[in-house]
């Protein structure tokens, strides 16, 4: 007899469990936000997990990035101060992965670009945006983006 196993059978899983599974069809007051996010972020990890892209280094290091990345924004994002941002744990975990993350941070520059500039500083120890335009946000996605591609990181 010939065993199919779903797309979860690394964790012996035969579907879902219900923790995992999208509340969307519930009503609306019984959802909790936060929780749907916990639960779509777990669900996104246990997809990646199963995929054959763990073998790999860097899809390694895009997966925990992606991963650290979301925790600093879905913690930080009603928070003003850069300096808070960058001390929260997820933040100093990602800049502590080095050059390998400085690709990473540019692509993310399109997404939230304002929690960024600190760990590109951070990492690279340079800022090629002068003082006279820092604070305008487009200009210094645009001046890191440009250092990127001078220094081959994208």
């Amino acid at each position: 007899m010939e065993i199919s196993l779903s797309k979860y059978s690394r964790f012996n899983l035969i579907e879902l469990p219900p923790y995992l599974r999208f509340e969307s069809f519930r009503n609306v007051e019984e959802i909790d936000p936060l929780a749907e996010i916990f639960k779509t972020r777990e669900l996104i990890i246990i997809e990646l997990s199963c995929s054959t892209a763990l073998t790999h280094q860097k899809e390694n290091l895009a997966i925990k990035f992606n991963q650290l990345s979301s925790e600093v924004i879905e913690d930080c994002i009603m928070v003003s101060s850069p300096t808070n941002i960058a001390l929260h744990p997820s933040y100093q975990k990602i800049i502590g992965l080095g050059e390998d993350a400085i690709p990473l941070l540019i692509k993310e520059l399109n997404n939230q670009p304002t929690f960024w500039f600190w760990a590109l500083q951070a990492i690279s120890g340079i800022n090629p945006v002068p003082k006279y335009e820092r604070g305008k946000i487009s200009v210094m996605v645009k001046r890191w983006k440009r250092w990127a591609k001078e220094n081959n990181y994208v």
